[in-house]
């Protein structure tokens, strides 16, 4: 606890420091929150330095957009909030020490996070505050936001990718996730489409929070949406890519290694919730062409996780922690389940789209 004090000391707060516990929030980042004498507390974040290599990049990129969204919700006086970040007595915006960067952020009180939905409420509300982030940076000029993860969401990029990993996989894992295979490439060419476009021009380029799910969202007690957190991943983007994410983690009726794949399917009801909100903060910006293509955003980034899933698979699961020996295959497996549901109901999730956004 002293080394956290020490680190907390280092920042532009003159409080002593009463207590410190973990704050159980995120896989990634060591995150603690810190109570202080004057009953503020603070949120202390170790960013992850093995996970990303340009922290630098990456913690400019989360003060740009925090105080771009918090001066936007200040003169609208919108009933959101955001996470401001507090300067170093060096006035910079993280320490360095114990072989990490460390930043400080604001807390923000009476709030708690959701791991899975359970009702269409939460659903609504996390919609809203994914789309009203999007709305509310849409004046935030793209080119001084540093896309710290390139090609992340490139389904050409991921492709290559899994055919490398196809040319030195082991037989075994070849044969075992023959299906998947097949199944990646016979739709491989649709789910170039939305990359093709975006290169293309055919969509603007906004700023995205790229990890849109829904642990990400801050609630009140009541389940009503408080703020959008975690801005690791923030980077220029098309809005297909937040909205595709948001129903994969979120409206999936199962999680993402379960291994009843009958059971992995779309939530027709939370994605009918989540176009609501979604609409209802993005409507008046999206362009036409943007909201036609908001379906096949779902199905690529289902699609692309299920890629990576079992690229990792085929290189004998390098990246993404396993917790059992074909973790990534039962993942792969779900995903691809998840897809194809997504296609069984494409029609429907098409009339909803265009229902809720006035097509």
């Amino acid at each position: 606890m002293e080394i956290l004090k020490n680190i907390f000391n280092q920042f532009q707060v003159k409080q002593t420091v009463v207590k410190i516990e973990v704050l159980a929030s995120g896989h990634i980042n060591d995150t603690y929150l810190v109570y202080c004498s004057n009953g503020l507390n603070y949120v202390l974040q170790k960013i992850n330095d093995q996970v990303f290599n340009n922290l630098n990049e990456i913690i400019l990129n989360k003060v740009i957009v925090s105080n771009h969204l918090k001066t936007s919700y200040q003169k609208s006086n919108n009933k959101y909030q955001i996470a401001g970040f507090i300067k170093t007595e060096n006035d910079a915006f993280f320490v360095e020490a114990h072989n990490g960067c460390w930043t400080l952020m604001e807390y923000i009180p009476k709030s708690k996070t959701i791991d899975r939905a359970l009702n269409e409420k939460q659903v609504f509300e996390a919609a809203k505050l994914f789309g009203n982030f999007i709305a509310h940076t849409e004046t935030l000029n793209t080119e001084g936001i540093i896309e710290t993860l390139p090609k992340f969401h490139s389904v050409p990029f991921r492709f290559f990718q899994f055919e490398e990993a196809l040319k030195q996989a082991k037989g075994s894992r070849k044969a075992k996730a023959h299906e998947l295979i097949s199944f990646a490439l016979e739709h491989q060419k649709e789910m170039f489409l939305l990359s093709e476009l975006k290169e293309k021009d055919n969509f603007p380029i906004r700023v995205t929070h790229n990890d849109a799910k829904l642990s990400n969202i801050l609630f009140d007690k009541e389940d009503n949406g408080l703020a959008v957190i975690d801005l690791d991943t923030v980077m220029p983007g098309i809005v297909h890519f937040d909205f595709g994410d948001s129903i994969r983690s979120i409206c999936s009726n199962t999680v993402e290694d379960s291994e009843d794949l009958e059971g992995t399917t779309i939530n027709l009801k939370f994605y009918k919730a989540f176009c609501k909100g979604f609409a209802l903060e993005t409507s008046n910006i999206l362009t036409s062409e943007e909201k036609r293509y908001l379906p096949l955003g779902v199905k690529t980034i289902i699609f692309i996780m299920g890629l990576r899933f079992l690229t990792d698979y085929l290189n004998n699961d390098v990246y993404y922690k396993t917790a059992f020996k074909e973790h990534n295959l039962v993942r792969a497996k779900n995903q691809m389940a998840l897809l194809k549901s997504a296609i069984q109901n494409y029609d429907e999730i098409k009339r909803i789209t265009y229902s809720s956004f006035n097509l």
